[in-house]
């Protein structure tokens, strides 16, 4: 029995040491863990660098951009006047032709009969921009041998989803940019809207007439840029100050040395600029680097541009 007071009595002396050592160690029983101490830190009491952009008033274009092919204009297709076999084509892509000069023959002999090739006539003068007849296969008086157009004046074609055919109009601006020259813009304007909806692809053949064409060539492939309209004295601010978060898309505006989060409506973007429809006025300025390092009534530091 004694032995086991004594043991009782040991153990409480070392558990009263304990928490003596404990209550004298720096910030020990004193320390407060996420409270109000003095050592604890204020992060929005930092100053974050910012750089920031004032939202401005301008013109937003609304574009859709298409792919689109260049064309010879008056193409005509020139095809056989009867039925054979295709042994010879006797003319290229860029080759000149005169009108009824002769372009590929046809055989149209049988099996057990005989009979001297036809020539195949161009019904017209141009250049030829295309040859689809392949010798040694048989044609129908259906079949295109070679395509014949005019050089001097060129058009493009695109294909426009339906969903814009109440925007679609002759004399609307577009743009043509291509592979071969992608910082040269062409300006263009439509100058045929096709007056059926294409049932297979559900668009709307488009045709352009470019402004210049000295770089441009047949079957050439382009990108199309059409106008739609222009949204005039519209709020614009960079694209790189419009972030989203939980509860919507928004940007930090930034009033003295504070950084305050607002969503907005955007509407168009285009070339680095987004147009702002509700939430933000002339004049504000937000704040388009530093963002992943401050939250709503973060203090900030605005550096010079």
């Amino acid at each position: 029995m004694n032995i086991q007071r004594y043991q009782v009595l040991f153990i409480s002396l070392l558990l009263t040491a304990g928490g003596l050592f404990l209550s004298c160690s720096p910030g020990g029983a004193q320390m407060k863990v996420g409270g109000d101490s003095a050592g604890s830190i204020d992060e929005k009491a930092i100053s974050t660098n910012v750089r920031v952009a004032d939202a401005r008033l301008g013109d937003m274009e609304e574009r859709i951009t298409l792919s689109g092919e260049v064309y010879a204009t008056k193409r005509v297709n020139v095809v056989p006047e009867i039925n054979g076999l295709l042994t010879d084509v006797l003319v290229a892509p860029g080759d000149r032709v005169m009108f009824d000069q002769i372009v590929a023959y046809v055989d149209p002999s049988r099996p057990g009969m005989s009979y001297t090739p036809s020539a195949v006539r161009s019904k017209t003068s141009g250049t030829v921009t295309a040859v689809p007849g392949i010798p040694g296969n048989q044609v129908s008086t259906q079949s295109v041998i070679v395509e014949v157009g005019n050089l001097d004046r060129l058009e493009v074609e695109t294909k426009v989803p339906e969903k814009y055919l109440a925007s679609l109009r002759p004399g609307m601006t577009g743009r043509l940019t291509s592979r071969a020259f992608p910082e040269d813009e062409t300006e263009s304007r439509v100058i045929e809207v096709a007056p059926v909806v294409d049932p297979r692809t559900r668009t709307v053949l488009v045709t352009l007439e470019p402004s210049r064409t000295d770089r441009l060539r047949p079957g050439q492939a382009v990108s199309v840029s059409l106008i739609l309209g222009i949204r005039r004295d519209t709020v614009l601010i960079p694209a790189d100050a419009v972030t989203e978060r939980q509860d919507g898309v928004g940007v930090f505006v930034v009033e003295g040395d504070t950084a305050s989060w607002r969503v907005i409506t955007v509407g168009l973007s285009l070339n680095g600029m987004v147009e702002v429809i509700d939430g933000l006025a002339e004049g504000e300025d937000v704040v388009t680097s530093g963002l992943q390092d401050i939250t709503d009534g973060s203090r900030v530091q605005v550096l010079e541009s």
